[in-house]
Formats: structure tokens, sequence, C-alpha cells
């Protein structure tokens, strides 16, 4: 239900260009366009996180007798004893998840909604392709070129996720990098609104 919330939340938020052509003409300007946009997402996120942590507590955990219900549970509610602790980081990162991935569809819609339709379609098919092109050659020469050491990639993911050798990760990490990351998309969001131009089409 988590990832449903959250892949939902994505969708929603790529889609911009409609309401701002509809909003731009009646005399709302692209701060209060953008205050609103992040202002409703933010109370979407808050009650979706909600409903979703009290169905996993009251409902699959004790009904399904389920344990890893999100990526908070199965990787980092060990890290503390006290379980209303534990659950106040369970919500706290379980909702900065979807801020960030809100956060990102964000970015993509407004920053296609800056092209026409044709270099939109241009960019969607070429993305994908040039991505995995790259992942591609970079897993290949990561397998066969012994030489080609990014140890450095390795040591930087483990102190993001809050690796430990033993027992649960620290989340502490990761939650500081998903507020960072969502400072830095928030600002780029606001550059990208104030790019906003009414289009022809």
């Amino acid at each position: 239900m988590t990832a449903a919330f959250g892949l939902y939340m994505f969708v929603i938020s790529t889609l911009s260009y409609e309401n701002f052509k509809f909003l731009i003409q009646n005399g709302i300007s692209r701060e209060t366009f953008f205050n609103a946009q992040v202002i409703v997402n933010g109370l979407l996120i808050l009650i979706g996180n909600t409903f979703n942590l009290v169905y996993q507590y009251a409902v699959l955990m004790p009904l399904g007798h389920a344990r890893d219900t999100n990526i908070y549970m199965s990787s980092y509610a060990g890290y503390f004893n006290n379980p209303i602790v534990a659950f106040l980081f369970n919500f706290i990162f379980s909702g900065l998840l979807l801020i960030v991935g809100a956060l990102s569809g964000m970015v993509i819609g407004n920053f296609l909604t800056l092209f026409s339709k044709f270099v939109q379609r241009i960019i969607l098919i070429a993305t994908p392709v040039i991505g995995y092109i790259t992942v591609m050659y970079t897993a290949s020469r990561v397998i066969l070129d012994r030489n080609f050491q990014m140890t450095w990639v390795a040591n930087f993911a483990k102190f993001v996720l809050g690796w430990r050798a033993t027992g649960a990760y620290d989340p502490f990490p990761m939650i500081v990098s998903m507020l960072i990351v969502s400072v830095i998309l928030l600002l780029i969001t606001r550059y990208l609104f104030s790019k906003k131009q009414l289009k022809r089409e």
C-alpha cells in the first residue's frame, strides 16, 4: 500500500501544466500556485503516510504476522529498543521517502513543461534508453574490468544507508540525506516554476 501511494504521489506531482495554464490565466501568480501545490502535496503525504502506518501496525502486523512491511521495518526497525520511538522514526522515514518521491515528480513534470510536446516525447523516449546504456556499460566495467574499481561508491552508499556490520542499520544518515535531497529538489522546483510559460498547443 505504501508503494502504491508513493507511486500515486509521484504521478500526480508530475501533472502540473494543465492546472498552471488554468490558474495563471485567472490571475493566480506562479508563487501562489507553487505554494499551493507544495501545501496540497504535503497534506496528502501527511494523510497517506498516517493511513499507511495505521494499516501496517493495526492490520498487517497483528493479522498477517508481517514484520517487514516497509523499507524502514526491514532495515532500521531494530535500531531502537523503544517501540514508541521506533514508530515515530518509522513515520518520519516513510514520510521523507514520500516527500522525495513527490518532489522528484514535481521536478520532472515542471522540467518537461518548459518544452513543447514534441520535445517532451523525445526526452521521455531518449532518457530511458541513455540511462539503460549508461547503467549496462558501468555495470560491465565494474564486473569485467578489475582495474575499474569504485570502492568509494560502495563505501559512500553504505554510509548513506547507515550500514552496520552487526544489528539493524542506523536510520539517521539516511534521514539527513533525504532532508538534504528534499531541500535541493524543492529549490529546483521553485526555479522551474519561475520559468513556466503559457504555450500555444
